[in-house]
C-alpha cells in the first residue's frame, strides 16, 4: 500500500515537472524578421 502512494505521487511528480517545461504563450512567427510569401491568386 505505502509502494503504491509513493509510485503515484511520484509519477504526479513528474507529470506536472514535464507540463511546466517548455515556452509559454501562443506560437507564433514575427512577420518582420520572416516574411510570408503570399500565394498568387489565378
Amino acid at each position: 500500500m505505502h509502494k503504491n502512494i509513493v509510485s503515484m505521487l511520484f509519477l504526479l511528480t513528474v507529470c506536472i515537472g514535464l507540463n511546466s517545461c517548455g515556452t509559454k504563450g501562443p506560437l507564433y512567427i514575427p512577420e518582420k524578421q520572416y516574411p510570408q510569401e503570399t500565394p498568387a491568386k489565378n
